[in-house]
């Protein structure tokens, strides 16, 4: 009998622990820091409105920025839910060297705002 109740309580514990990790929504025009596993890239997500993102992926290193580039495309597919987008770039978009002869300057953050376009469009 105490071995049913152990068994109980561990898959109590289970469903505790998976529903306090489950991602939750964040409310409209509350920025959310969040990581991106694939991709290695820290990223602030604020929404803006329906289909509309402000998203802000901080740079790190200069080999990088392709990384950052190519989450920058899956995300934004990924949120308009594979729907046609508009992506415009605000700031930090890093010049490509392949030699750097310098120490490279501070880069801000790659900057964009998302705009999911309807099918209609």
């Amino acid at each position: 009998m105490s071995g049913v109740r152990s068994t109980q309580a561990l898959l109590f514990s289970a469903m505790i622990l998976i529903a306090g990790c489950s991602a939750a929504q964040a409310a409209k025009g509350e920025t959310e820091k969040l990581y991106d596993f694939d991709e290695k890239v820290h990223y602030y997500q604020t929404k803006l409105a329906d289909g509309r993102y402000h998203l802000e992926i901080q740079s790190d290193d200069y080999p990088h920025f392709k990384n950052q580039s190519v989450f920058l495309l899956r995300h934004a597919s990924r949120l308009c839910k594979d729907k046609p987008f508009m992506l415009r770039v605000t700031d930090g978009v890093q010049e490509y060297e392949r030699f750097p002869t310098k120490p490279r300057a501070y880069q801000p953050p790659l900057t964009v705002v998302l705009q999911c376009e309807d099918d209609a469009n």
